[in-house]
């Protein structure tokens, strides 16, 4: 077994992720085969002249990167290629980016190549099963029309149709990736008037291509689609973020203004609330002895 050495001694970098690299280049070339054991960890700390750490440490590294599996008390096996790794990570990246204007942006652009390229894949490939199901999923999403989440969940199921078509795994894997910006995307967006019947009519547009067998066409009906949907994306976010603005301002106003009325309005003379009565005064020792000399001074 021919597995790569470091060739110059570990730089800066973790041990770890250079043993990594070198592991996932041996898996790649095929020196470690699928399904089957990898070396022991102590085998791989010998061959790679580091500790058990950081063998430890780079197992765990390719596993998350969906390369091997890690079973307690077994050595690491080579795993089958899965596109839910792919999913996973592309998903991962897609909620950060869709966090920002800017990334949001770089997502529209994304979005435009890959469907518009599945769509031009679709025209090539289809078969007339394909252009059944392709069919059904257009009826189904325009029978849907006047339902939000029915809709949506249809328009959903269109364009995956379309990646099913092309029998690419890598592409059903980011098409699973960015589903959840695709809803909030098309949730956003049907908001404006008439945006569900626009949308059936471009898919409708898009079968007609693919049904032709006309691939540019196809990839030129996508485009057009994809640019309507992020306009009114932008459009309605937009005017959403308006319209909340104005009433808060307008809320926070009225407030305001209530406080104000409520600290500068005088208190009525009737709303004052009455005073105590003042408490007659209890005469002291003093004051008792003197009317009693008083009154026998005058009896006298």
């Amino acid at each position: 077994m021919k597995i790569p050495k470091p060739t110059t001694p570990f730089g800066q970098r973790k041990r770890a992720d250079e043993v990594a690299e070198l592991i996932e280049r041996a898996i790649s070339v095929g020196e470690f085969k699928q399904g089957a054991p990898m070396l022991s960890e102590k085998e791989l700390a010998a061959h790679f002249g580091v500790g058990l750490p950081s063998v430890r440490q780079a197992l765990l590294i390719l596993q998350q990167q969906g390369l091997v599996e890690i079973t307690k008390g077994a050595r690491a096996r080579v795993t089958a290629p899965s596109g839910n790794y792919l999913s996973g990570q592309v998903a991962a990246l897609v909620r950060r980016l869709a966090a920002t204007e800017r990334g949001r942006q770089d997502m529209d652009q994304t979005r435009l190549l890959y469907e518009a390229g599945i769509a031009w894949q679709a025209a090539r490939v289809a078969t007339d099963e394909d252009i059944n199901r392709l069919k059904s999923a257009l009826d189904a999403n325009a029978a849907a029309l006047g339902n939000t989440g029915e809709f949506i969940r249809t328009d959903v199921a269109f364009h995956y149709e379309l990646t099913v078509i092309t029998r690419n795994a890598v592409f059903a894997g980011i098409h699973d990736a960015l589903v959840a910006w695709l809803i909030d995307q098309r949730t956003m967006a049907l908001h404006m008037a008439d945006a569900d019947s626009l949308s059936v009519r471009d898919h409708t547009a898009i079968f007609e291509a693919v049904a032709a067998r006309e691939p540019m066409r196809a990839f030129n009906e996508m485009t057009s689609h994809l640019k309507l949907i992020s306009e009114l994306y932008r459009e309605s976010k937009r005017l959403s973020d308006e319209i909340m603005r104005r009433v808060t301002r307008d809320v926070a106003g009225r407030i305001e203004r209530e406080r104000e009325s409520m600290w500068a309005a005088k208190p009525r003379m009737e709303d004052k609330p009455a005073e105590p009565a003042e408490r007659p005064r209890r005469k002291s020792n003093v004051s008792r002895s003197k009317s009693n000399a008083n009154r026998k001074a005058i009896g006298t």
